[in-house]
């Protein structure tokens, strides 16, 4: 026959059980929640519908009188500009002046020029640049883009997109597949303003329009590189 000292002995082992239980359930809440907020903090994923929020930006570089927005697209404003790898901190002569490379963290789904800077800057051209890291080959992603107002895009080097003519934003205007590869893939996000607002907006999906998991998005750090495939724009 158990007696009832043995009964409350067992109730309180089991009570004692039950609230490391809790507490382990508890921790282990809360450490997830510093570790995404760690995340979202740092830039080391995409935004919940995909968009890349955090960049290295290189603006303003003013263009040269008389010329288009149009015509400015085609041109290096950076020799070299394809294979651009920048760090925040490092300084660049463009046209007689210094700029220096500074990381930025967008407020919402698309970075504003003009925000950033605390002015507006008409005739101008901007770089945006990010590093996305991937744990394995990823093909058919899909690069969702908007400008205001002329844009162009270099992916790990290849020239892969240009918008020539002005226009506002919009959300997902154009749309393409390119494949990540595993490691380091560099984005090389040029945009142009003509008149007043400065913007621009790319997310990555997956091949059923999805929003795209992915490991890391590195700012901080300039990675090697190896060409990849794509599709263009």
């Amino acid at each position: 026959m158990t007696s009832r000292h043995s009964h409350l002995i067992l109730f309180r082992s089991i009570r004692r059980d039950v609230k490391k239980l809790l507490a382990a359930l508890v921790w282990s809440a809360v450490w997830g929640l510093l570790i995404t907020n760690a995340r979202a903090a740092d830039g080391s994923s995409l935004d919940s519908e995909g968009y890349i929020r955090n960049w290295v930006m290189l603006a303003p570089i003013p263009l040269p009188e008389g010329e288009s927005g149009g015509d400015a697209i085609f041109k290096e404003q950076i020799k070299g500009e394809a294979a651009l790898r920048p760090q925040a901190g490092e300084n660049v002569k463009v046209g007689g002046k210094e700029l220096t490379w500074r990381n930025i963290t967008a407020s919402t789904n698309y970075f504003d020029f003009n925000a950033i800077l605390n002015r507006v800057n008409d005739h101008a051209a901007g770089y945006m640049v990010a590093y996305i890291e991937c744990e394995t080959e990823r093909p058919d992603v899909i690069l969702a883009v908007a400008t205001n107002d002329e844009g162009r895009i270099y992916f790990n080097g290849v020239d892969i997109y240009v918008f020539s003519e002005p226009r506002t934003l919009m959300l997902d205007a154009d749309k393409g597949k390119v494949t990540l590869k595993k490691g380091i893939n560099v984005v090389v996000f040029k945009v142009i303003n003509e008149l007043n607002s400065w913007q621009g907006a790319m997310r990555l999906l997956d091949k059923a329009g999805a929003p795209l998991k992915i490991s890391k998005l590195n700012s901080r750090q300039e990675p090697a590189l190896h060409p990849p495939s794509n599709e263009p724009l």
